[in-house]
């Protein structure tokens, strides 16, 4: 096992292949808010209730590089949404396939956010960055997004989905659309692993637990909660009872 395959093995684990994928990639959008604002603890905390993956920028991952382990799937954000600026509505590259390499990520990761200002402009990056990625067979994870107004609209999670994939995207990332039948329908039409976003924190952890169920059944090929995990008031209880429906 080499190269992509290899790279993927470690995002994608156990008998049933599924990434517990912790995203700490809000600090660009977000600034240094409570769960990021001290990234090696974070780190630790989520790695020891079981995620097996974690998405950062090239910042974050040298910051938290004491925390990680040897089998830390890493998923290094080469795309930034910079809060404090006036054109914050979309991503700009940050780094590139060498910046990965170097870093000795399983993966990169951009974001397109449809409907917003810009959106072509990263779209075609992205597709240029899947291109250079392929002669080091770098997987790439694309968090493909519906415009807001549609934010969960199957439809339009489905065709952000399917546009990830015609492009060449190893792995999509985007938002559950709520229905289990018809999530499964946007998984049957991308067949590349899908990621579900968790989306803002939200109370109880109880419906965060029936998402991760709901997205598993319908095909899913794991989750990406952020918010719901670090801003909540135990990291690592919350992770590991993700990882327990994840992986029971």
């Amino acid at each position: 096992m080499l190269g992509k395959e290899r790279r993927m093995s470690r995002l994608f684990v156990g008998e049933k292949s599924r990434c517990l994928l912790s995203p700490l990639d809000h600090g660009g959008w977000l600034g240094p808010v409570k769960g990021l604002d001290r990234p090696l603890e974070i780190v630790r905390q989520v790695l020891a209730g079981g995620a097996n993956a974690v998405l950062a920028s090239p910042g974050f991952l040298r910051a938290a590089a004491p925390a990680l382990r040897p089998d830390t799937g890493l998923v290094l954000r080469v795309s930034l949404t910079a809060g404090l600026s006036a054109q914050s509505t979309q991503e700009t590259p940050i780094a590139q396939v060498e910046t990965a390499l170097r870093l000795d990520a399983d993966a990169v990761a951009v974001s397109v956010f449809f409907g917003r200002a810009g959106d072509i402009e990263i779209y075609r990056w992205l597709a240029a960055l899947i291109r250079a990625c392929e002669p080091y067979e770098m997987p790439v994870v694309a968090e493909m997004m519906p415009p807001e107004d549609r934010f969960f609209d199957a439809a339009a999670i489905a065709h952000a989905a399917r546009i990830g994939m015609e492009i060449g995207a190893d792995v999509i990332k985007t938002n559950y659309c709520g229905d289990v039948a018809r999530f499964a329908e946007i998984v049957q039409a991308a067949p590349v692993p899908i990621i579900v976003a968790g989306g803002p924190k939200t109370t109880p952890d109880a419906s965060t637990l029936q998402l991760v169920a709901d997205a598993l059944q319908a095909g899913a090929a794991g989750v990406a909660i952020g918010r719901r995990v670090w801003q909540s008031d135990d990291p690592e209880a919350t992770t590991r009872a993700i990882h327990e429906v994840m992986f029971r």
